[in-house]
């Protein structure tokens, strides 16, 4: 047979292969948003995020968490350990499948970097897990989040690989959302785990407040409650502002190359505007926050495969 006509033969069989790992690699994005979803619900309660009565439950879930040794567990609800069993269930799931395509993109030659990557966070999160669960420090809990938004990206990248390329100018642009965004993940969840989510309301009050006390609650390796919060939320939102003045005119700009990704990031980040005033006006209701991060999420994975 000749080179030609090896080539015939074998695109078909390469093109269905490719076709059933971005198959995979949707369903493992699909997975992964579960997972993150399910472990932000375990998060949030542990937090005091939609305790009763609220607000003043909330400083007293604070205080017991850092009370707790980091191998005591607070009694769980029965809701939350189907919550937890959910997690590990798909976790294994999820595991797995990431082998299975990782058997794929090896025989097929392509993405293997991305999926060296993904592998290695899941099996990060795999190591940390059991020590976030049994410790209140907001570093743990901040590992967590990012490395499942970290699996979301990467998942995301295997199933839709970004097919155009990007002038050195715009690059840079969308490096710099990305630090912006990037920033906006982590200060929000500083604001969740480290108790300062009630310290200030509106970007004018949590800018007068965080002039006099020190900005130690930036620090995730600090116990929560030890340090005010308002630094941490008056810059979330500042990062707020600069995530949506240049994520916003860089899907525009990109709209026609990429006009999937272009609009799902707007529209995650705009939703994101809305339902952040609307979830502090509501008391922090539980089913707003985690949709707050499930938005977050996708907004990352939707940037992060520009980079």
């Amino acid at each position: 047979m000749t080179p030609v006509a090896a080539l015939a033969s074998s695109s078909p069989r390469a093109g269905r292969a490719g076709e059933s790992l971005r198959r995979l690699a949707w369903l493992c994005a699909v997975l992964v948003l579960a997972i993150t979803s399910l472990s932000a619900t375990l998060r949030l309660a542990r937090d005091g995020i939609g305790c009763a009565p609220w607000p003043a439950c909330y400083g007293v879930a604070q205080q017991a968490r850092v009370a707790l040794p980091d191998s005591a567990q607070a009694p769980a609800s029965a809701t939350l350990g189907t919550v937890r069993a959910a997690h590990r269930v798909l976790a294994v799931a999820t595991l797995f499948l990431i082998l299975v395509m990782g058997g794929m993109c090896w025989r097929a030659r392509r993405q293997r970097s991305t999926w060296a990557l993904l592998l290695a966070v899941t099996l990060f999160l795999a190591g940390l897990g059991p020590w976030s669960a049994r410790s209140a420090l907001p570093a743990l809990a901040l590992g967590n989040l990012l490395g499942g938004f970290a699996m979301l990206a990467l998942s995301v990248r295997l199933a839709a690989p970004r097919r155009f390329a990007i002038p050195p100018l715009t690059r840079a642009w969308v490096g710099a959302a990305a630090i912006a965004l990037g920033a906006q993940i982590v200060l929000g969840g500083l604001a969740s785990t480290t108790g300062s989510l009630l310290s200030c309301a509106g970007l004018l009050d949590c800018g007068r407040a965080a002039l006099g006390p020190d900005w130690a609650a930036l620090d995730p390796w600090r116990l929560p409650g030890s340090a005010a919060g308002a630094p941490v939320q008056g810059l979330h939102r500042l990062a707020t502002a600069a995530v949506l003045l240049l994520a916003v005119p860089l899907a525009w700009r990109l709209r026609r190359a990429d006009p999937w990704g272009a609009g799902v990031l707007v529209a995650a980040l705009l939703s994101l505007a809305v339902l952040g005033p609307a979830m502090a006006g509501a008391g922090f209701a539980m089913a707003l926050v985690l949709a707050h991060n499930l938005l977050a999420a996708i907004a990352w994975a939707a940037l992060a495969r520009w980079l």
